[in-house]
């Protein structure tokens, strides 16, 4: 049975209001919460945000209103329609949505909105929406559909074509497993190592010999290139290996490839501080882009087009570089406690007090330390770079700085190098893997110009 009650965090100022439509169902779609119109006729989705779902986004995807299931991931409204918080969206579907999910049986969940795809941890809705996976929502293991909230089309226009491509793609994407691809990414040790792959004629070689390329920095320091010939493998070449960057800069002036790269005002720019310069190249952003509808970033467009998971920078680099960051914050609060802590000298009646203060410094790195783990968003670098930069601090700064260095940054070469490399050839790979299915989606939709249309 579905609870009918209000959650027990509830303030219970407003009615709960229930799910609509069929049980069982095989489809329900949960929302954020009820606005002002749902609650003042206590029924879901039946205000302007209902209406745009019913009339244009369901029947997009081949679905009737009458034939599925609709609730919220909160069951109440709040004051001016308030958005409720993470931990009030939580409390409210764990108490009434796990009945709700099991008296549907659906055989799709649809999440629409930030507020609902959260209560799935692996969700990221910019990069996530569109086709389904397979997840766990409480009970509930099946199939899931991430999705923006068609309040967002009512309140910004730009998100309506997003909208309506989702929804128009509904029965190609939801049905769909992320395909499984044997990898072959490696480091070029040598000269040798790097021609025997960009010279091989084996295999299935890109788009009219294209070559998927990609680059890396540390902090605006050159790290690395990727380079791609052929789909599922990649070559990383390491900015010190001097033997390799002559032999791929030689190769680039031989051969009139063209490179694939994605933000290439980005990758050019690498490229050349390492002396590579290719003849000629493709920006899969700037054509994603003029294609429409398409995400500009590599790991959305790749889930977009691909139905795969990439491996995110963060994921990558966030929790090795925190590691290091700890270390360094401990060194640096021992030494302040040693060498940068003051006597406060207080004049009693009786006698001279005398207190040691812990230094700005120490007091900053004992915050950091409280806050600052692997799996948490709190960024501890904000911090650093303020008190760095501030000139009151030089004196402190100099001195830690003259013991263990400057704090360690966030990038790349924090991580170990074999997930480095993996990540980091990922990149070039799919983007070789991008352009093709983008020129491929160029020459379908191809318009043949009538001739008195023709400008003369």
């Amino acid at each position: 049975m579905i609870p009918t009650g209000a959650c027990p965090d509830c303030p219970r100022k407003y009615r709960p209001i229930s799910g609509d439509g069929p049980l069982p169902s095989p489809v329900l779609i949960v929302g954020e919460r009820p606005g002002k119109t749902e609650h003042q006729m206590q029924q879901v989705f039946v205000g302007k945000t209902g209406e745009e779902l019913n009339r244009t986004y369901l029947p997009l995807a081949h679905l009737d209103r009458d034939d599925i299931r609709v609730c919220n991931a909160v069951r109440c409204w709040a004051d001016n329609n308030r958005t409720p918080t993470p931990k009030e969206v939580l409390a409210c579907a764990a108490h009434h949505l796990p009945a709700e999910i099991e008296s549907t049986q659906p055989d799709l969940l649809i999440l629409m909105g930030g507020s609902a795809c959260k209560l799935v941890p692996s969700i990221r809705l910019d990069t996530h929406h569109g086709p389904s996976q397979w997840g766990r929502l409480f009970d509930y293991e099946g199939w899931i559909l991430p999705m923006y909230h068609p309040a967002l089309g009512l309140h910004e226009s730009k998100w309506m074509t997003q909208l309506l491509d989702d929804w128009a793609t509904f029965d190609e994407t939801w049905i769909l497993d992320e395909p499984s691809y044997p990898t072959d990414y490696r480091m070029a040790e040598t000269w040798a190592d790097l021609s025997s792959y960009l010279d091989n004629p084996a295999g299935d070689r890109f788009l009219i010999g294209d070559v998927g390329a990609d680059t890396e920095d540390h902090g605006g320091v050159p790290w690395s290139i990727q380079v791609s010939t052929h789909p599922g493998s990649a070559r990383l070449i390491r900015s010190d290996n001097k033997d390799c960057l002559n032999y791929l800069k030689l190769w680039a002036r031989l051969n009139p490839t063209a490179w694939d790269l994605h933000f290439a005002v980005h990758d050019l720019d690498v490229l050349a501080q390492m002396g590579v310069h290719p003849p000629h190249y493709r920006d899969t952003m700037q054509e994603a882009f003029h294609l429409g509808n398409l995400p500009q970033a590599l790991k959305p467009l790749v889930y977009r087009l691909f139905h795969f998971r990439m491996t995110s920078w963060e994921d990558v680099v966030w929790p090795y570089s925190i590691e290091a960051l700890i270390t360094w914050i401990v060194e640096a609060a021992e030494i302040s406690k040693r060498d940068l802590s003051y006597i406060d000298v207080k004049k009693l009646k009786t006698k001279v007090k005398e207190t040691v203060r812990k230094g700005p410094l120490e007091s900053l790195c004992n915050r950091l330390l409280q806050h600052t783990d692997k799996a948490s968003e709190y960024d501890p670098w904000e911090r650093l770079d303020d008190f760095w930069l501030d000139e009151a601090n030089e004196w402190m700064t100099t001195h830690i700085e003259a013991r263990i260095g400057r704090y360690p940054i966030k990038g790349i070469a924090n991580a170990p190098l074999a997930k480095a490399v993996t990540y980091a050839c990922g990149d070039a790979d799919w983007t070789g893997q991008v352009a093709v299915e983008l020129q491929r989606r160029r020459r379908d939709r191809f318009w043949q110009i009538a001739p008195e249309d023709r400008d003369h």
